[in-house]
């Protein structure tokens, strides 16, 4: 895939760029029938097929002789951090393209996590323009009966259409992405300690911001895969505030129990904060590239303007 691919242009003769619909499903005879037509589709034209539900036994069943054609995925994995999430879809449908295929994905969130709701929602209204240009097919089941009504209410507004046993058929409720993460609840901004670690850098100090993060990240137990890995993140934040954010910026570390946390902040605002660093940066892009890092690395990426931008990063002293 070329960057101008990855960046918006599909594939020659790819088709159809994304489609995202939502499975509502009223019983597990209607997902798996509705589950199996779907992959069948990929399956039959040559896509790459992906199944990732909770229980996936019942879907490989009704689809018989075509199962060996599915890779089969722990749905927990896949579904661990969304912006990870959105990075698997990526480098999946580029290892497609290169054979000329569509990526075809039969995916379902758990939502047995309520501190976690808000954030897949936005995950969902995001991978409308994350994974725009890419030849994608993505289907998201959700149990009719098992779920809240606010979030099959999101599903709605975060599917251009949706699939049951008549068919695809637009998403009457659709709205875009950015107005769908307008009207809903963000990610809470986290709350810096008075004792956090301080430092303020120009161009000059982004090398002793490296070594304090180090040391601060191997202090809190990290070992050096991780400390080295997370620091890629906080050097790309930082640089970027020195580059695009004014000159200088303000870097603050701290630690919670098994995670570490860096707030960076920076004078000149984010553009489109709420889905900055979602998509994938083509390999001609010069911008943007610094907050997809983050959101692949981190657990937790925070993005708001304040007088400036601020973007704080999280993740596990045992992150993967």
């Amino acid at each position: 895939m070329t960057a101008a691919q990855i960046d918006g242009d599909p594939p020659p003769d790819a088709g159809p760029v994304l489609g995202h619909q939502a499975l509502i499903y009223s019983s597990p005879d209607e997902l798996a029938s509705c589950g199996a037509d779907f992959l069948r589709q990929g399956i039959e034209r040559g896509d790459a097929v992906v199944l990732a539900i909770p229980d996936a036994a019942g879907l490989v069943s009704a689809l018989g002789s075509h199962a060996d054609r599915v890779d089969v995925v722990d749905d927990r994995a896949w579904h661990r951090v969304p912006a990870w999430t959105i990075g698997g879809y990526a480098r999946r449908s580029e290892r497609a393209a290169r054979k000329k295929q569509r990526l075809r994905v039969l995916t379902e969130i758990r939502w047995d996590q309520p501190s976690a709701i808000a954030e897949w929602q936005c995950y969902e209204a995001v991978l409308n323009t994350a994974l725009a240009g890419l030849p994608v097919d993505l289907c998201c089941a959700y149990d009719a009966q098992g779920l809240a009504e606010d979030v099959l209410d999101a599903a709605r507004r975060t599917h251009p259409s949706t699939l049951g046993p008549n068919g695809v058929a637009p998403s009457d409720s659709f709205v875009p992405a950015v107005e769908f993460l307008a009207s809903g609840s963000q990610a809470p901004r986290l709350t810096v300690p008075p004792d956090a670690l301080r430092v303020e850098f120009g161009a000059a100090e982004i090398p002793a911001v490296r070594q304090t993060a180090l040391r601060w990240a191997r202090d809190g137990g990290m070992n050096e895969d991780d400390a080295s890995e997370f620091l890629i993140a906080i050097y790309e934040i930082a640089s970027n505030a020195v580059e695009h954010g004014g000159g200088r910026g303000v870097g603050r570390f701290w630690s919670e129990a098994d995670r570490l946390f860096c707030d960076i902040w920076s004078a000149q605002q984010i553009g489109d904060p709420l889905t900055a660093g979602y998509r994938p940066p083509g390999t001609a892009q010069e911008r943007g590239r610094g907050l997809w890092l983050a959101r692949q690395i981190c657990e937790q990426v925070t993005i708001y303007n304040n007088g400036g931008a601020t973007v704080q990063l999280a993740r596990s002293v045992e992150s993967r």
